[in-house]
């Protein structure tokens, strides 16, 4: 069986690019003001890009065939993903976790006009859009204005494909809003098996939450390479136990983060003390129901 080699920006050189943007001495510097400057114009953006990069020859992933808004971009709602996903399901997590793959997947977005270079400065509020926030920080004088050009390099970074050096390894599976979505619904995949439209549904109201530090939470404990999980199996049942907890009671404490990161520690301290993967599996979903149960409170 063939492994497909895709695309992607050679990661030395992205990795050095991100760096060079980022450093202390880059913050409101000539580097910073002429990044921006590129992202503020798509055609200007895409030749920074390839100038600045070399590409590891690849099968290049095909974009999406929809034009995004720039909302549906920055936080793409559950058909999307869903969209997204079923396009890209020959995806495999060992590609799906690179930095450099994600940045090239975007660029070709922007460069099959899908999306605007000035999307990667939205700051997911709704209010200002992405060329306003450039605007803003390319105009701003005084102490003010390293400060906005550094955080709007840094946005652009993280919608790209990730700033693990920021952020660490979780940043691709959170910050880059492609590479979220696509694991969001692997997650919604592997914990339905094919099942009912009924049990995806419950699964997507804990893996595409409302709050993004929710999200956070769940790929720091089941879905990044540093999972706490050994098991697959074990982590569907977590997963399936919260949906079930969330669909009896929509104000539970556990669909706020804080409460997903009770439970996900306890779970990790059961783990930590025997192999739970080894269990039969209703003395598994026994466990996770009683955890579940003991960190729910009603809000």
């Amino acid at each position: 069986m063939s492994i497909t080699v895709y695309a992607e920006w050679d990661e030395a050189g992205y990795t050095r690019l991100r760096r060079s943007l980022i450093r202390k001495s880059a913050k409101g510097a000539d580097v910073q003001r002429e990044f921006l400057e590129a992202v503020r114009d798509t055609p200007d953006f895409l030749l920074y890009m390839e100038e600045h990069l070399d590409l590891r020859e690849g099968t290049e992933l095909e974009p999406l065939a929809e034009r995004m808004s720039e909302a549906e971009f920055g936080n793409p709602p559950s058909d999307t993903e869903r969209r997204l996903f079923d396009a890209w399901q020959e995806l495999t997590p060992r590609i799906a976790c690179r930095v450099a793959f994600w940045g090239r997947v975007t660029f070709r977005h922007i460069e099959q006009g899908r999306i605007e270079s000035t999307f990667l400065a939205g700051n997911g509020g709704g209010t200002v859009t992405g060329a306003q926030r450039i605007d803003t920080a390319l105009s701003a004088t005084g102490e003010e204005s390293p400060k906005s050009m550094d955080a709007c390099v840094r946005t652009v970074l993280r919608r790209m494909g990730g700033l693990p050096e920021v952020r660490g390894n979780r940043s691709v599976y959170v910050n880059c809003p492609l590479a979220r979505a696509w694991w969001r619904e692997r997650l919604v995949a592997e914990v339905t098996a094919g099942e009912d439209d009924e049990l995806q549904r419950h699964i997507r109201t804990v893996v595409h939450p409302e709050s993004q530090q929710y999200w956070e939470e769940l790929v720091t404990f089941v879905v990044s390479r540093n999972s706490v999980f050994g098991s697959v199996e074990v982590r569907n049942i977590l997963v399936r136990t919260l949906a079930r907890a969330l669909d009896r009671s929509p104000t539970s404490s556990l669909r706020r983060a804080t409460g997903l990161k009770q439970v996900c520690r306890a779970v990790s301290i059961v783990q930590a003390s025997r192999e739970l993967s080894v269990l039969p599996y209703d003395h598994v979903a026994q466990l996770m129901e009683t955890i579940v149960q003991l960190h729910s409170a009603e809000t």
